[in-house]
């Protein structure tokens, strides 16, 4: 009786300190949860969207905390690079890009060309925390994944996601933080990968790593290149939340005429009314004030006007007649 007590405890202590030789998952205690956040579909067909989405939706695309060591099933290349990071935080997901419409587009940059996407391949996360409202909850993004000065990302796979520069002024190719990250490899089901760093995102430090395998490719929306943009091949309008326009989605855009070098129109506003131009009626191209929309500070009519520098660069201005 006393050895098979012993054996017991010999193999209870094997299977304890099996058990302790495990990875643990490398999971934020400080967010309930982190989303996956985009037009595209998740790994069951659900289609997926942006931040306020239903508290089953954001549950459904909820991200997985994993151990380091998880990642060489994944992809050895991405362990590799990963395990040169001091990662805190680690989580994935599998989700399909480019396979829907969202009915918009983001562009990219690969092998030196600009290229437009179907906004099915942007794509970003988010670290979420909910409140209880009644017998549910509420689900709020606590820090988005890339973000403007405080979450800068970075690709581990630029084959297949890009991540725009995180700078507030465009790069040269006129990307800046206020770029959608996008999947580059094309239409399929992927695998994503992303790892909170100790350190946190500063400039030329990122913060956090982001890595895309591809699992199985599919039949989507495909690329197209962007070609150099010439003012005088389109025509150009003010669109915004006036009661007109409502955004392009059931009004109509404020038509500009062209004066010389320039294009000039001009639109009632109440003040707080937001508002951009855009070209040809859609968002292949468009322009506000810097990054942001123009703001109406009054009521009034208010002339826009949009000019171009000679490498096709536009630049908008709204002042109050």
């Amino acid at each position: 009786m006393k050895k098979i007590i012993v054996m017991l405890l010999a193999v209870a202590m094997i299977l304890s300190i099996a058990a302790c030789s495990q990875p643990k998952p490398l999971a934020d205690s400080e967010h309930e949860l982190w989303a996956a956040h985009g037009q595209y579909l998740l790994a069951d067909g659900t289609k997926n969207d942006w931040g306020g989405k239903s508290s089953e939706l954001y549950e459904k695309s909820a991200l997985k905390a994993i151990a380091l060591d998880d990642v060489k099933a994944i992809s050895a290349d991405l362990y590799t690079a990963l395990s040169a990071k001091e990662v805190k935080y680690l989580y994935t997901i599998d989700l399909i890009f480019g396979t829907n419409d969202a009915g918009w587009d983001c562009k990219f940059v690969k092998d030196g060309k600009i290229y437009k996407a179907n906004g099915s391949y942007a794509v970003k996360v988010a670290q979420c925390n909910s409140e209880v409202d009644g017998d549910k909850k509420v689900y709020s993004e606590a820090q988005w994944i890339s973000d403007p000065k405080t979450a800068y990302v970075e690709s581990l796979t630029p084959a297949t996601v890009f991540y725009p520069t995180w700078q507030e002024e465009k790069d040269e190719n006129g990307f800046s933080w206020a770029d959608n990250p996008v999947v580059i490899g094309g239409a399929g089901l992927y695998t994503l990968v992303i790892a909170q760093y100790k350190n946190a995102s500063a400039a030329g430090q990122p913060g956090y790593g982001v890595g895309l395998v591809l699992k199985e490719a599919k039949d989507g929306k495909a690329y197209e290149e962007v070609k150099t943009f010439v003012a005088a091949d389109h025509t150009y309008g003010i669109v915004g939340s006036f009661a007109a326009s409502n955004w392009g989605n059931d009004g109509a855009d404020v038509a500009m005429t062209a004066d010389g070098d320039k294009w000039v129109g001009e639109v009632e506003l109440k003040a707080g009314e937001e508002f951009k131009v855009r070209a040809d009626g859609a968002w292949d191209y468009s322009w506000g004030n810097g990054a942001d929309n123009f703001k109406a500070d009054a009521d009034g009519t208010y002339v826009v006007t949009l000019t171009f520098d000679a490498e096709g660069n536009g630049t908008a201005t709204a002042a109050v007649k």
